[in-house]
């Protein structure tokens, strides 16, 4: 009974099936493709207008026409090249062959380059490396910027002298001992000091000015002014005043 049960229902169901089929309340979706008539709506938007898209191909024109000037162009540059090279090569050895042989290109600026207190002291203790152009001799009569400082050492100098009034310490590679200098602070004249002692710190171009005054010295701390070494023919001639007086805790003679 059951099996007669289920085969009833089934053809039942199927009965339906093609009823509802038959009828068109029920449709299969269909495999077949597309016809070719069905037009695709075009997408929303902004349409251009004849003269842009006219526009638009004498761009795309343009473009296809500038692989020729392009290519041209390269050509050329790569004639060019060879001299080109040629004329800076000859230009950097025009000034690096000077340099190899040791000429001076611009010898102004290399007398004014000395080394300062701080960078000889650096120097000295292998800091940095020792460069000896930095330590170029002062020239008769040409100013170069010097550090001032103040020492107020009792005793003999390095030429075996008293310690006095009118004497700077100085590093004899860039003014030598027993030599003058005239020394300036700023635009202001200080006087014609005898180069007549060192110190282990006067390194570089520094002049260290001696003055009695201890407090003095330190308070004048350090000043950067300039120095002129004296040439010989005229160190004898002698200065304003031989009187030594003070100017800010300087010596002048």
């Amino acid at each position: 009974m059951k099996r007669r049960s289920e085969v009833v229902r089934t053809v039942v169901a199927v009965t339906l099936a093609i009823a509802l089929i038959g009828t068109g309340a029920v449709a299969l979706p269909s495999l077949a493709p597309l016809e070719a008539s069905i037009e695709i709506p075009p997408p929303k938007g902004p349409q251009l207008e004849p003269d842009e898209l006219s526009a638009i191909e004498s761009i795309h024109e343009s473009a296809g026409k500038l692989a020729g000037p392009v290519k041209e162009t390269v050509i050329e540059m790569a004639k060019a090249l060879p001299s080109t090279a040629a004329t800076m090569a000859r230009a950097t050895t025009a000034v690096t062959k000077p340099i190899a042989e040791g000429v001076e290109v611009i010898p102004d600026a290399a007398r004014t380059m000395r080394a300062t207190a701080y960078e000889a002291i650096r120097m000295r203790k292998g800091i940095i490396p020792l460069i000896p152009s930095k330590f170029t001799r002062a020239e008769d009569g040409v100013t170069i910027p010097v550090s001032l400082t103040q020492y107020c050492v009792q005793g003999e100098t390095r030429r075996g002298r008293q310690t006095r009034h009118g004497i700077v310490a100085a590093d004899p590679r860039i003014f030598p001992l027993a030599r003058y200098v005239e020394v300036f602070l700023g635009d202001e004249y200080l006087g014609r000091y005898l180069v007549d002692d060192t110190g282990g710190n006067v390194l570089g171009a520094t002049l260290d000015i001696w003055n009695p005054d201890c407090k003095e010295a330190a308070r004048f701390g350090r000043h950067w002014g300039s120095a002129t070494l004296v040439a010989r023919e005229i160190e004898q001639i002698p200065n304003d005043s031989l009187t030594p007086s003070r100017w800010d805790g300087l010596a002048k003679r």
